[in-house]
């Protein structure tokens, strides 16, 4: 004959351990979803902002740091991690350090490619506006690239 249990206090029916695994990776997925459609978004940010960051001849090392805590704090580009923000900088640095024209046209062609709404554009301008000031010298080569940037607006962008 087999012993009655009570199913609510038994902890091996409940496993609530594995109830809580279960719905902390349905929210790591969730959360992952949300970000996957903004990858091109944030490379694109990323190239425009190394463009403003370069067009004096170098990259201060507040006009990169600025780059970082801008995704942390602009709502749109927060679900992005600190590590897959600085490894795409480095790569667009080392790209500028090696062949500053050829790293330029790169990193507008992926400003152009991608298919930015007119909020997600309005944001890359103002990553761009802010890295301007990191450094607290608007030079004149970095105002032309915001200006030559700003002409990449998507389609009905005012």
């Amino acid at each position: 004959m087999t012993k009655p249990r009570n199913i609510d206090s038994d902890i091996f029916t409940r496993r609530p351990v594995v109830d809580l695994r279960a719905r902390l990776n349905r929210l790591a997925v969730l959360a992952e979803a949300d970000i996957a459609g903004y990858e091109t978004f944030m490379e694109a940010t990323i190239a425009a902002a190394m463009i403003i960051a370069h067009a004096d001849g170098e990259a201060d090392l507040t006009e990169r740091r600025r780059v970082i805590s801008l995704f942390r704090t602009n709502p749109m580009l927060q679900g992005f991690s600190a590590d897959d923000i600085a490894r795409e900088v480095v790569v667009h640095t080392q790209a500028f350090q090696l062949d500053h024209a050829s790293a330029d046209r790169r990193a507008r062609s992926q400003i152009l490619t991608a298919d930015l709404s007119d909020d997600q554009f309005r944001a890359l301008l103002g990553v761009c506006v802010s890295v301007l000031e990191a450094d607290g010298v608007r030079h004149p080569a970095e105002e032309d690239a915001l200006a030559n940037i700003s002409t990449m607006r998507p389609w009905g962008y005012r």
